[in-house]
C-alpha cells in the first residue's frame, strides 16, 4: 500500500488554516471582551446582569475549547509531517481518524463562538440604541 503524499500536504493545508482561523477568532474574543468592558456599566445593571454573566462564561469556556483545539491541531499537523517526513504507513490511518475527529471539533467550536458572538452583539446593539434614544430625548 502506497501513501499518497498530496493528501497529507493537503491535510496540512487544511491544518494550517484552522490554526490561522482559531487565532484570529482569538483577535475576535479579545475585542468582544474589550466590548464588553466598555459597556460595563449598562451590563451591570439588574436587567441585564444574568444574562452578561451567563455570556461571559460562556465565553471563557469557548477561549478554553479553543486554545485546547489550538494544541489538538499543533500536535496532528506533526503528526501529518511525519508522515509525509517519513512516509510512515503505520501512522497513516490514525493520522486520518486524528483529522476527521479536529474536523468535527472545530465545527463545533466554531458554531458555539458565532453563537455567542452574535449575542453579545445583540446586547451591545440594544444598549447603544437605548443611549441613542436616550441622547436624542435629551437634545429635544
Amino acid at each position: 500500500m502506497e501513501i499518497d503524499i498530496k493528501k497529507y500536504y493537503e491535510l496540512h493545508d487544511q491544518s494550517v488554516q484552522w490554526i490561522n482561523e482559531i487565532q484570529f477568532m482569538t483577535d475576535e474574543q479579545v475585542f468582544l471582551e474589550h466590548l464588553l468592558s466598555s459597556h460595563f456599566l449598562e451590563l451591570s445593571s439588574s436587567k441585564l446582569y444574568e444574562t452578561t454573566k451567563r455570556l461571559i462564561r460562556k465565553l471563557k469556556e469557548v477561549e478554553v475549547l479553543g486554545n485546547d483545539l489550538m494544541d489538538k491541531i499543533q500536535l496532528h499537523n506533526k503528526h501529518v509531517g511525519t508522515i509525509i517526513e517519513n512516509f510512515n504507513k503505520e501512522y497513516q490511518v490514525n493520522v486520518d481518524q486524528e483529522h476527521q475527529s479536529i474536523k468535527k471539533d472545530l465545527d463545533s467550536y466554531l458554531l458555539k463562538f458565532r453563537y455567542i458572538k452574535k449575542k453579545i452583539f445583540g446586547i451591545i446593539k440594544a444598549i447603544m440604541k437605548d443611549h441613542k434614544q436616550k441622547l436624542l430625548i435629551n437634545k429635544a
